[in-house]
């Protein structure tokens, strides 16, 4: 049952990356808003790498940000340069290689910031001061707040679970209710309730939750639409096959 929920779940992100494309952005201001989106003056459309000038619009594991320029993302073996190398998330340089780093023993948190090119995502716990690496919420600890560190899971009772197996009302509280807004959950009249992004009809009301105004609609935008979400999606599933 875990399996197809956790499938459904990956089903749902993979509509919302569709429904939530820069081109069906139609207004600037919209669009330059969105996630990485640029206006070309006619049309809104995702960048190349190439193309991006900032760093935090660089996003691993599609680009790579070095020399104080974004390019394409690679797996490490392609940098041969250590310098290099070692500027890349996830890589790591040793005896003349650029190898990929399978851990998330990264020291402090601006290194601890994202999915290694082999798909390892790594979180900060900014209580302990450490970086965690994800695979299930069911194999987190409850000490040290490990389990509600990572966005996608919440401690309830005495377990830790993923969100993606939970419903708006499962939530007994405004703050787990807030944990739930990428669920179009919304904390009304003292209870956790789902409200579809599609009912709101002004940019002003769409702006709760994983909902975003196009320039005419409200759209439904899960999480967020990038590949790497899709990638802890796809690697969450294979985790909970393999159990």
């Amino acid at each position: 049952m875990k399996t197809l929920i956790s499938f459904l779940f990956i089903i749902e992100i993979v509509s919302g990356s569709e429904q939530c494309q820069c081109s069906n952005f139609i207004q600037p201001q919209y669009c330059q808003s969105f996630q990485g989106c640029n206006w070309n003056g006619k049309n809104c459309y995702q960048p190349n790498c190439t193309d991006i000038a900032i760093q935090s619009k660089c996003i691993v594991p599609q680009c790579a940000w070095y020399l104080d320029k974004c390019h394409d993302g690679q797996q490490c073996n392609y940098y041969t340069d250590k310098q290099i190398c070692n500027q890349i998330f996830g890589c790591v340089a040793n005896d003349g290689y650029c190898l990929p780093y399978e851990d998330c023993n990264y020291p402090s948190q601006d290194k601890c910031n994202g999915i290694t090119p082999t798909g390892i995502q790594c979180f900060w716990n900014s209580q302990t001061q450490s970086c965690l690496k994800f695979q299930t919420c069911n194999r987190l600890s409850l000490e040290n707040n490990d389990c509600n560190s990572i966005p996608y899971c919440i401690q309830k009772k005495k377990q830790c679970e993923s969100l993606s197996n939970l419903k708006c009302s499962d939530m007994e509280s405004q703050y787990e209710c807030n944990r739930m807004a990428s669920y179009e959950c919304s904390w009304q009249n003292g209870n956790c309730q789902q409200i579809a992004c599609s009912t709101y009809t002004t940019p002003s009301s769409c702006s709760l939750n994983s909902c975003f105004w196009n320039g005419q609609t409200c759209l439904y935008c899960p999480i967020d639409n990038s590949y790497g979400n899709i990638l802890i999606a796809l690697n969450l599933l294979i985790s909970i096959v393999l159990i």
